[in-house]
């Protein structure tokens, strides 16, 4: 697996062979998940904090229309599953959430840690390779951010 000496997979690499659980706390393969289409992966540091609420909500708020574009949004994150059903529930998040309490998914996929909370990055994959990625994403836009990078590139779902 390619991974940039500093952050995160770089552009090209084949996702890694690792498992996730879900709010529920059922494990999930990543790599399962972001195996056919285009995912946007993204990895946030906490949640129920602001700027992890702002994002998430953003996403929500637009995911209509990354869905059009064929882009489903997958969000991860080091809390347990407890924190990520209740932070799905208060903030009505209509997308996946993954928790990674061992931290076995940042490190397959090069996260930087702060404090033990991963760096904030988006990955845009496409059938199980990473398309893109954002290394410092911004919190009121991730969704435009996306949808920029897939209208700049040949990967924009044709009508």
């Amino acid at each position: 697996m390619k991974k940039n000496n500093s952050i995160g997979l770089e552009v090209g690499s084949p996702i890694p062979d690792v498992w996730a659980l879900d709010p529920v706390g059922n494990p999930v393969s990543v790599r399962e998940l972001c195996s056919k289409g285009l995912v946007l992966l993204y990895f946030f540091p906490k949640a129920n904090t602001p700027g992890c609420t702002v994002q998430a909500c953003n996403l929500r708020d637009h995911l209509a229309e990354l869905q059009k574009a064929n882009v489903q949004v997958i969000g991860i994150s080091r809390d347990k599953p407890t924190v990520q059903k209740k932070f799905i529930q208060n903030n009505r998040l209509n997308f996946m959430l993954l928790c990674d309490p061992s931290g076995e998914v940042c490190k397959e996929f090069a996260i930087p840690l702060f404090f033990g909370m991963p760096k904030r990055l988006s990955f845009l994959i496409k059938d199980g390779k990473v398309l893109w990625r954002d290394c410092h994403p911004n919190i009121w836009n991730t969704a435009a951010e996306v949808l920029e990078a897939l209208e700049a590139s040949n990967f924009w779902p044709k009508d």
